[in-house]
């Protein structure tokens, strides 16, 4: 006598997945599909590394600085702060200074680019 084979159920596609994607991993084979697994694995990774990489705004500016403006570029990002000068001088904060901000690893590299002016900011 033979046993009842029993089949796999067909797993559901979680909420959050739009269905234009669903509905393309259904029709793929299992190749594509180990292709598709690993794409996306590498495409996670890829967007936590970004992630971890963007710099905060509270790395930008100490308490006692100014953030006058902050820019995503594509070297970096563009900061624009008024900074004191420490020696409790009553033009304090000074500036607006130019920085392009770059995370490396764990550090977060500064590079100063001068005074900005007022009308080029």
């Amino acid at each position: 006598m033979f046993g009842k084979t029993v089949l796999p159920t067909d797993p559901v596609p979680a909420a959050v997945i739009p269905s234009y994607v669903a509905d393309g991993i259904d029709r793929q084979d299992a190749d594509t599909l180990k292709a598709i697994e690993e794409y996306a694995r590498a495409r996670r990774k890829y967007l936590a590394a970004i992630e971890a990489a963007e710099i905060e705004a509270a790395e930008l500016a100490e308490e006692n600085e100014e953030l006058v403006d902050v820019e995503d570029s594509d070297g970096g990002t563009v900061v624009i702060k008024k900074v004191p000068c420490g020696k409790d001088c009553e033009g304090c904060p000074h500036g607006p200074y130019k920085y392009v901000v770059r995370r490396e690893g764990e550090t977060v590299n500064w590079n100063y680019r001068g005074r900005v002016d007022d009308t080029d900011q």
